[in-house]
């Protein structure tokens, strides 16, 4: 059993532990399955106190400023004796090695969806680079600007590990309708690339309309002008645009749909093709680092080049005629289990922890 310190140095607004617990659960509980096997203790900087314990983790929160909340990390890491200190977000890469420098202890970073860093940040990262043992990266693929940019020394400092998980289910379908069911779920941002998505539907449309595409979302920055779009092309006969959708109905959407289409031009982490898998339905998602990553392995899927509405299109128009019966659910379902799962992301650090160790 090993002493593991997960540490959070952003600054948090936690309300209480509720709150907590419904913003993190999708890296709480890998943390939980990895407790099974180690004393694990993840410190947050939070405005208000959230210390919870689950047997074998605990959750430490504490109210100071940038530098006090360093020192208090150091002091943790040296009185327990911990030897692995795993730091949330590569922005943090110069109190990373800090600790490493003045505790000994093997120091982790773990990507968040950091791009590349300019200026003051691009200098300093590849000297703090010396003193970290290893990167946490959702695919190797998502590394690989870093170390073009010589922020990451090497790549045998780079470990493929899920940054999190859900706990959705497949359940059984319920009312299945001729007329494939299309989802979206996400922001309506330039990023997301909804609007290939609408152009390759149009396409899709003149060939047949046996589909209907749900969109959700959570911004609605381009809203207008993609409702715009639809209206004008005539697809607001397939094209519903629904608005928002509480966390706790996303699961009962997802296992009502056929097919979870995304057009993004960058993810992090891509948490909706997770949860999508979860659920087992099948994928139609853009060529991507994190997707790519996500998807190796899976028979049931298709991608395409996020600005080629034509390839989006021509892939809609095959899976249209597949038969999304339960042995294929529960295909997609295993993958993610064996992949994507909380016991799979605890299987894929104790990798990294027994290279290191």
């Amino acid at each position: 059993m090993k002493k593991i310190l997960y540490i959070n140095f952003h600054k948090c607004y936690y309300n209480n532990l509720s709150e907590f617990e419904a913003e993190q659960k999708n890296i709480l509980e890998y943390k939980i399955s990895l407790s099974k096997k180690h004393k694990i203790t993840y410190i947050l900087n939070n405005n208000h106190s959230i210390n919870k314990e689950y047997e074998s983790f605990k959750i430490i929160s504490k109210s100071l400023n940038k530098l006090l909340f360093l020192i208090y990390c150091l002091r943790f890491i040296k009185k327990q004796k911990t030897q692995i200190v795993i730091v949330h977000g590569l922005d943090y890469f110069l109190e990373a090695a800090f600790l490493k420098l003045f505790s000994g202890a093997k120091v982790i970073l773990q990507h968040h969806a950091e791009k590349t860093y300019l200026r003051k940040k691009a200098i300093l990262m590849p000297l703090a680079d010396k003193w970290i043992d290893a990167y946490l990266f959702n695919g190797k693929e998502m590394a690989q600007p870093f170390l073009q940019k010589k922020c990451i020394s090497s790549m045998n400092k780079v470990y493929e590990v899920v940054e999190g998980s859900s706990s959705f289910h497949l359940l059984p379908r319920k009312n299945i309708e001729p007329i494939k069911q299309l989802v979206f779920i996400g922001r309506l941002n330039e990023n997301k690339n909804l609007i290939t998505l609408l152009k390759a539907i149009t396409i899709l449309k003149i060939k047949r309309s046996d589909f209907h595409l749900t969109i959700y979302y959570t911004s609605a920055e381009l809203e207008q002008e993609l409702k715009i779009y639809s209206a004008e092309n005539k697809i607001n006969d397939v094209v519903t645009f629904k608005g928002s959708i509480p966390q706790n109905e996303i699961e009962r959407v997802l296992n009502q749909s056929d097919v979870f289409v995304s057009c993004s031009i960058y993810e992090g982490s891509g948490y909706s093709l997770i949860e999508s898998l979860a659920c087992g339905v099948f994928p139609i998602v853009s060529h991507i680092p994190a997707f790519d990553f996500l998807l190796e392995g899976l028979n049931e899927k298709m991608q395409f080049n996020p600005l080629d509405e034509i390839e989006l299109a021509n892939n809609l128009h095959k899976v249209l005629d597949v038969e999304f019966n339960e042995s294929m659910r529960q295909s997609i379902r295993n993958h993610f289990e064996n992949e994507c799962s909380n016991i799979a992301i605890a299987r894929q650090i104790e990798t990294v922890l027994h290279h290191l160790t």
